[in-house]
């Protein structure tokens, strides 16, 4: 494709893949247009950012604890690989711990997706549904979400890698697609080895297809798992000498299964884990993306069987290569499923959809024109909603900031009793910690994380507490709940500290008293 914008084949009526070049000018408008759509749900104005929430705040507490020479594994508590810390570490040295820099993380991030959502979408299908499958992805999935958490940079790291497969499987090909793997390992610990199966299952799949022979496929997956590993070592280097690879092997794996998923083998949980949400509009597509990914990708593979014959081998096995992955990727999270997982590995089952429906003969185009139709009533809305709900301007000391009427709040009672850099410990979830400057005392991210108890990390906690006489808490009553074993914390805020401010939402403000209270 040229750069000029010239017309193309039409890939139904040919029967051949277009050339594929990210910067036509379809591509360059879309990315124009992603960037824009973001960056209205990201800032209120040129100045002025909204306060995100989501799962990225714990990795954006993490980098202010890097900041301060903290360790992570060994002064604050993480069971995710490092990668996403150092991302937002990276930003705040560079620009400084402000809200702003955040969203620009969300922003390129976004960006950086919906290049290879494009690139994949141009190797399997004409750019108008390109940008589509790509449009779709932005409002309906990332935009929804709107957070940089190690699930996304993962997964860009490992389509990055699907690409670079997608028109051969040459040594040098397969080596890159393997460093990748790493990259993706080193934000989330079974998503590169899950997906390199996926990928050593395609290339079984091929080679027995085309009867290539066993000794070219071991060579093969010798060069895809090989960089995997060394990259994810040298990317983990610093960690495994400082740390330990004992103490990484804990809470990267022993942990989350003894103590995350534990639970989840239990259908009624699961059920209600994947349900949990469905009153709201996020929460009925996250059951829909649970059910419709694996039927998309069933679909894919019997259109696959059906269909490909005769066709050009790269252009048959495009498709067949996404659709492995993606699979693959559907099965690593099925197991502990929530939204925020599903979405982030839905882009490719988003990507194959478009292309069945593009299919589908004159019948397309109504199912195409629904679909445009559905994104931009979404897109605008999204926008809408997000400027109303974020309708409160406040100055704090990671800057300017637009926020909900509940958080801000919140965030000005909590700016107005304390310092930056100062001590505070929020024992819910860990929102206030960027935006005020504040700093974690403890070695908990919170007092939500499943098996801090029996690790004994609550007892350290207190003792961390009262070592540095924290001045405030803010409690959150949620955490009173039969599943949250804290009686000792409990007793221990009773009788060291008073409650001083409930605010709108029921968490408690408590402060240290000089004096213990006495013991009832």
């Amino acid at each position: 494709m040229s750069l000029t914008g010239s017309s193309l084949p039409d890939i139904h009526r040919h029967g051949h893949a277009p050339p594929v070049q990210l910067f036509d000018w379809y591509g360059a408008a879309l990315l124009l247009g992603v960037t824009v759509y973001l960056w209205a749900t990201l800032f209120t104005n040129v100045t002025t950012p909204f306060l995100l929430s989501n799962d990225q705040v714990f990795f954006w507490m993490d980098a202010q604890r890097l900041l301060h020479g903290e360790r992570i594994y060994l002064d604050f508590f993480q069971f995710t690989p490092p990668g996403t810390d150092l991302v937002f570490l990276g930003a705040f040295e560079l620009f400084g711990p402000r809200i702003w820099v955040t969203n620009l993380v969300v922003l390129v991030l976004g960006i950086l997706l919906c290049s290879v959502c494009y690139r994949i979408s141009r190797s399997i299908m004409d750019r108008s549904h390109a940008v589509l499958a790509t449009s779709l992805f932005v409002v309906f999935f990332f935009g929804r979400l709107q957070t940089a958490t190690h699930h996304w940079f993962s997964v860009l790291a490992v389509l990055s890698a699907v690409v670079v497969l997608m028109n051969d499987r040459t040594p040098t090909r397969i080596l890159i697609a393997g460093a990748l793997l790493g990259v993706a390992t080193f934000f989330t610990q079974t998503r590169g080895p899950i997906a390199a199966v996926g990928i050593a299952a395609y290339m079984a799949w091929v080679g027995f297809r085309d009867n290539e022979s066993w000794s070219r496929y071991l060579r093969s997956l010798c060069l895809l798992f090989a960089p995997l590993v060394l990259t994810w070592t040298a990317l983990s280097g610093y960690y495994l000498a400082t740390v330990g690879l004992q103490r990484i092997w804990f809470f990267q794996v022993a942990y989350l299964r003894q103590y995350q998923f534990t639970e989840l083998w239990d259908s009624v949980t699961y059920l209600r884990r994947l349900f949990a949400d469905v009153k709201t509009a996020n929460g009925i597509l996250f059951p829909l993306s649970f059910f419709l990914l694996p039927l998309v990708y069933a679909l894919a593979f019997w259109s696959y069987w059906k269909e490909s014959r005769g066709m050009p081998s790269i252009q048959r096995n495009r498709p067949l290569l996404l659709a492995i992955v993606g699979a693959a990727l559907y099965v690593e999270v099925a197991y502990s499923p929530n939204g925020l997982r599903l979405f982030c590995i839905a882009l490719p089952a988003i990507i194959l959809l478009i292309w069945i429906v593009g299919r589908a003969g004159d019948r397309r185009r109504y199912a195409i024109g629904a679909l445009w139709m559905g994104t931009i009533l979404s897109a605008v809305y999204h926008v809408g909603s997000v400027h109303r709900i974020y309708s409160v301007i406040q100055h704090l000391p990671a800057g300017k900031v637009a926020t909900t009427q509940t958080v801000g709040e919140k965030l000005a009672w909590i700016a107005s009793h304390t310092q930056p850099g100062q001590f505070f410990f929020q024992t819910g979830w860990p929102g206030v910690y960027l935006p005020l400057g504040l700093r974690n005392p403890t070695l908990l991210e919170d007092l939500e994380t499943p098996g801090e108890t029996r690790l004994g990390y609550v007892d350290t906690s207190i003792q961390q507490l009262e070592s540095r006489r924290v001045q405030y808490v803010l409690w959150s009553p949620r955490l009173e709940l039969p599943r949250y074993p804290l009686g000792a914390f409990r007793d221990y805020l009773g009788n060291h500290y008073q409650r001083i401010w409930t605010f709108p939402d029921k968490d408690e403000i408590w402060e240290r008293n000089e004096t213990p209270n006495p013991v009832h």
